[in-house]
């Protein structure tokens, strides 16, 4: 590693920063040529020189086809890149004119890219240059938005999707400290001129953060607020998950009981965490703060069924049943020995049958469904449990029940509850 005075990060300093990535064979780097991945994309160069290792980088820049210059901006990274002994892809965003929300769609379509890529090139880990700033930038947004812990904890380290990481390993620097590391060894960047637009909510708060100072707001302490507030929700969220392993029994079926005679015992906050996570595992998707602590404070004021993420919480003696709601249900169509994911809650396998095409969709849909379960495991279901769970079909008529817990006789469609990986609460 060069020895620079001007160089602002030691060498110890740059090595810690990619420590937990030494036995990596691969490792994907997204960089768009603004100054911070310009940083990041350097700093992984040092870092590898200077400890001679055998790490394949793969930079991923992803042309989002919206400013003229773009291709230009590709072609400055791959140039770099290059320079570095580093493979270079360009990723390119093909789409209709956008007229609302580009940043957000263009962030979407970038991770979407990058992510696909990845998968096909059997790469594991995505480090992106995300600091300190936009750190405190995310703070700022949500906290204006009303967020709750989980959003004011701002940028996660470490995002998992799908058996891929996306990594931010310098997030603890700052973007002076960025601009710092190419200024001291005449290293160039390019800004995208959007980055000063201040019809873009971000921009606006980027641009007048420094105004915070006059009440002695300082980025140093915004940035140990958001390291704290990270520790708590880490924190709360282990709580949560060793709570609801006891207090919470979800089903083969596809719902959750939830035994509120002891959960009303703990803090509202770990309550309202505990059916967030429920919600989450029946259903995906995010659980809105706001709206669960409304349709909470009814759940408790009525004792009658409220939904809420696609799903019924109906009130059950000292248990609460989370099942999904009886609608927003697409039918899939399967053929024989096919595996297919219904609703995202079922892995569904059509292991035989006399026809070759068989329609997936909701039992509850059956107008002779008491003739097909009478006399079976299902007989004795609860309404809103069978419902929802997968039949098939021929035309309108249910001709398969599910073979749930190996015990239908037919055993000829499979299925399986999906227990989803990825919480999420906002």
């Amino acid at each position: 590693m060069v020895n620079d005075n001007k160089f602002p990060l030691t060498d110890s300093r740059v090595c810690g920063l990619f420590s937990s990535y030494i036995n990596h064979d691969r490792i994907a780097l997204a960089v768009s040529g603004g100054r911070d991945s310009m940083a990041l994309m350097y700093l992984v160069y040092r870092w590898k020189a200077h400890l001679a290792i055998n790490i394949e980088i793969e930079v991923l820049t992803v042309n989002h086809n919206l400013r003229k210059a773009a291709e230009d901006e590709c072609r400055f990274v791959q140039k770099i890149a290059k320079n570095y002994g580093f493979r270079h892809k360009v990723l390119t965003w093909e789409h209709e004119h956008i007229e609302t929300s580009i940043q957000e769609k263009a962030r979407n379509a970038r991770y979407q890219l990058m992510l696909d890529y990845a998968r096909e090139e059997n790469i594991h880990t995505i480090l992106t240059a995300h600091t300190s700033d936009d750190n405190i930038e995310t703070f700022i947004m949500r906290l204006a938005k009303g967020s709750g812990l989980d959003g004011l904890k701002s940028i996660n380290e470490i995002r998992h999707e799908d058996g891929i990481q996306i990594e931010r390993p310098i997030l603890s620097l700052s973007r002076s400290i960025t601009t710092e590391i190419l200024r001291s060894m005449g290293n160039e960047w390019v800004d995208d001129p959007t980055n000063d637009d201040e019809s873009f909510e971000r921009v606006k708060i980027r641009n007048n953060i420094s105004s915070l100072s006059s009440f002695n707001i300082s980025s140093g302490n915004l940035t140990k607020t958001i390291q704290r507030l990270a520790r708590a929700h880490e924190s709360i969220s282990f709580f949560t998950d060793l709570l609801s392993q006891e207090l919470v029994e979800l089903s083969e079926l596809g719902y959750a009981n939830v035994n509120f005679d002891k959960l009303r015992n703990y803090p509202k906050e770990i309550i309202l965490r505990v059916f967030a996570k429920a919600l989450t595992d029946i259903n995906g998707g995010t659980v809105s703060l706001s709206s669960l602590e409304a349709v909470f404070t009814e759940l408790i004021k009525t004792e009658r069924s409220k939904t809420l993420n696609g799903c019924q919480i109906i009130p059950k003696m000292n248990k609460y049943v989370i099942v999904r709601e009886n609608r927003g249900i697409s039918p899939v169509e399967i053929k024989i020995n096919e595996r297919i994911s219904w609703d995202g809650r079922f892995d569904v396998h059509l292991k035989s049958y006399n026809k070759t095409k068989i329609v997936i969709d909701q039992i509850g849909n059956a107008n002779d469904l008491r003739k097909m379960i009478d006399g079976t495991y299902f007989q004795s279901m609860p309404k809103y449990v069978l419902r929802t769970l997968p039949g098939g079909f021929i035309k309108d008529k249910l001709v398969l029940l599910p073979n749930t817990h190996n015990i239908y006789n037919s055993g000829y469609l499979d299925v399986k509850f999906r227990i989803n990986d990825e919480k999420k609460y906002s």
